[in-house]
């Protein structure tokens, strides 16, 4: 198993969308997949899950297995698109605060991932340094980091890189270049940053995917770039 942590302390830069799309591209080269979203925005649970009820997505969240109140496995979601998920709902900013004093909480939560059988587990987590961005960091193998063209990513990025480099040190952070033109990227790498050499161009298709909850389309420019980021990320 291999647990990926997605995160940036900057809102808006394509964080949930490479969590969700990345989750399904693994899961179309046949790997066994477990998404998990620790965001109380909960975007990537109305993602996979917008079919369910309210009432049992709250009864089942992330929070109330941090909490200790449900087991993890009962916790798991069957989504239509072949992508195991554990949702969040906004409860879960609350049951936060009342953990952030708990420091046993994120080793449980590791403990617990541990046992599961998957082939990957990928973690949303908020834009911003909280009790669930410390969570999804102290349990992840490699930390994925959405990264823009703008000052204010750039200095997110090296303020959640030593974040990482705190939680342990053989975790592996690195950047995705994402919504970028080519010669932006050439910039950010000549800037000295860790990024994969997959990117993700800015796309009317995966706004357009995000907003109805359904996949890309097979072949289009935007899937086969999820593709080549998936295979990239399964061999590091």
């Amino acid at each position: 198993m291999k647990i990926i942590t997605v995160a940036s302390l900057k809102g808006g830069v394509g964080k949930t969308t490479l969590s969700i799309f990345l989750s399904l591209a693994l899961q179309s080269a046949k790997k066994k997949i477990l998404a998990i979203d620790l965001d109380h925005n909960n975007n990537l649970t109305d993602f996979f899950l917008r079919d369910e009820e309210v009432d049992t997505i709250q009864e089942k969240s992330i929070g109330r297995v941090l909490k200790g109140a449900l087991p993890i496995q009962e916790s798991i979601f069957k989504s239509p698109l072949n992508v195991d998920i554990i949702p969040s709902v906004p409860e879960l900013s609350q049951i936060a605060f009342e953990l952030l004093f708990d420091t046993a909480a994120p080793l449980r939560f590791d403990s617990m991932l541990r046992n599961l059988k998957y082939d990957f587990v990928l973690i949303d987590t908020p834009p911003a340094i909280s009790f669930e961005l410390s969570c999804g960091l102290h349990v992840a193998d490699t930390v994925l980091c959405p990264v823009g063209y703008s000052r204010w990513n750039i200095q997110g990025y090296s303020i959640l890189e030593s974040k990482v480099k705190r939680a342990g040190e053989n975790k592996l952070f690195i950047g995705v270049p994402s919504s970028v033109t080519d010669k932006r990227v050439e910039t950010l790498r000549e800037g000295g940053l860790s990024l994969t050499k997959a990117l993700i161009h800015k796309s009317e298709a995966i706004a357009t995917a995000s907003d109805s909850g359904k996949p890309l389309k097979e072949g289009s420019t935007s899937a086969e770039e999820f593709r080549i980021l998936a295979k990239e990320i399964a061999k590091i």
